[in-house]
């Protein structure tokens, strides 16, 4: 399929519509895959579903806070970001609320922590890595 570029509030995405059924479409964008359901209005315009995130109108629906491969126990990048440091190792225990790494986007750093108890079973980002919002950095689990 056609790969589309495109640039919101001054970011680069590339977008690729990978499925077209019905209602439902499935985007690529910047390499991770989300699931869209179009909604009809009265008008014969086509809308998009959007989230109860404010976004601009670009006729595509704003990525969602998770990814669609997100599993329970996926700690997932807030903003996209730089990864500066690491702070666990795969088999470390980390309980929920835990520091497991530090993101810098536009020269400030932040802390990201573990949204569940558990231990780390899979690193998926290297320090110096640029990662996107919802993509799955940690995956912990019991």
């Amino acid at each position: 399929m056609k790969t589309y570029k495109m640039s919101i509030n001054g970011e680069k995405y590339q977008a690729k519509i990978k499925k077209y059924k019905g209602s439902y479409v499935l985007v690529e964008v910047n390499g991770i895959d989300y699931g869209i359901e179009l909604e009809k209005e009265k008008s014969t315009k086509v809308e998009i579903a959007r989230s109860k995130k404010s976004m601009p109108s670009l006729g595509i629906a704003a990525p969602p806070s998770k990814p669609v491969a997100a599993l329970p126990g996926s700690v997932l990048a807030p903003i996209p970001g730089l990864v500066l440091r690491i702070l666990v190792k795969e088999g470390d225990a980390v309980i929920v609320g835990d520091t497991i790494l530090v993101l810098e986007a536009m020269k400030m750093e932040s802390e990201i922590a573990s949204t569940t108890t558990g231990t780390v079973k899979k690193i998926n980002v290297k320090e110096g890595a640029s990662v996107q919002e919802g993509n799955v950095l940690v995956e912990v689990g019991e």
